[in-house]
């Protein structure tokens, strides 16, 4: 028997993959996010206000649109955090997918790594003051290391992911 549409599903099982392969070139065209997109893109991320999202309909395409013409990355970020349910590390993820070579996502391990390396320059708390800084110096490691800071941010990730397993996995929120 011949499943149909068995293609599609087969690309939407990495989801990581399907929103930088699929959905960011359809964003850099619209410049835009479609609410298909915009639900894929945060539920990937977190999917905890999952309900809230589902407020964006009528409101996800010139929001982000506003955010995407924006230059001003404070200003920038801001317009994002609009959207119901999204909060600054979800709006990270929204800009990371779409320039993957420019931005990183910001998320409490990353922070904890980031600031083991660079020594707490930046801080506990995610902030708009945070994300800034935060991008700063993800930006100037990823030259650095000739990555992108969307690498540097996975990297990190792991980073935090094995140092908590040598810690026998303690609270992650308790930085």
């Amino acid at each position: 028997m011949k499943i149909k549409g068995l293609k599609k599903y087969i690309e939407l099982y990495d989801t990581e993959k399907y929103l930088f392969e699929m959905v960011k070139p359809k964003v850099k065209k619209n410049g835009y996010i479609s609410f298909n997109d915009f639900y894929q893109i945060c539920m990937w991320k977190s999917a905890r206000p999952k309900k809230r999202y589902l407020n964006n309909k009528e409101s996800v395409k010139g929001v982000t649109k506003r955010a995407l013409l924006e230059t001003d990355e404070g200003k920038r970020i801001k317009i994002l955090c609009e959207l119901d349910g999204v909060g600054i590390a979800t709006a990270s993820a929204i800009l990371t997918i779409i320039y993957p070579e420019k931005y990183a996502i910001i998320d409490v391990r990353d922070l904890e790594e980031l600031n083991k390396i660079i020594k707490n320059k930046i801080g506990k708390t995610i902030s708009i003051k945070t994300w800034i800084n935060y991008l700063t110096e993800m930006r100037k490691l990823a030259k650095k290391n000739n990555v992108t800071p969307r690498e540097m941010d996975k990297a990190l990730f792991a980073m935090n992911r094995e140092s908590l397993e040598k810690q026998n996995y303690k609270n992650l929120y308790q930085i």
